[in-house]
């Protein structure tokens, strides 16, 4: 997915924690979440790994080129037991206008 869009809010750095499911590995990932607007619809998108350690504050009032991949993830919902789905936006390349 590509957009123009303005960028309305941006978070601090995050570091997570997580486990590999393939090998079981503890691992850490940065990110920083966006979130922006292309004057139709408002989505939360997120930068990750060396790029979010290295993003630069951006300016709420300029319009950005964002190049953005989208992820489904499913898992099984422990209380429900019920097919659970999330849509992860992660920002791919940002620019200026």
């Amino acid at each position: 997915m590509e957009s123009t869009v303005r960028i309305l809010q941006q978070s601090k750095l995050t570091t997570r924690r997580y486990n590999d499911k393939k090998t079981g590995e503890e691992r850490t990932v940065n990110s920083v979440t966006l979130k922006m607007t292309d004057g139709l619809d408002t989505f939360l998108g997120e930068i990750t790994g060396e790029k979010a350690v290295s993003c630069p504050k951006y300016d709420p009032m300029r319009l950005y080129r964002v190049q953005c991949s989208m992820v489904v993830r499913e898992w099984n919902s422990s209380q429900t037991g019920e097919t659970m789905q999330a849509t992860t936006i992660y920002v791919d390349k940002i620019s200026m206008q």
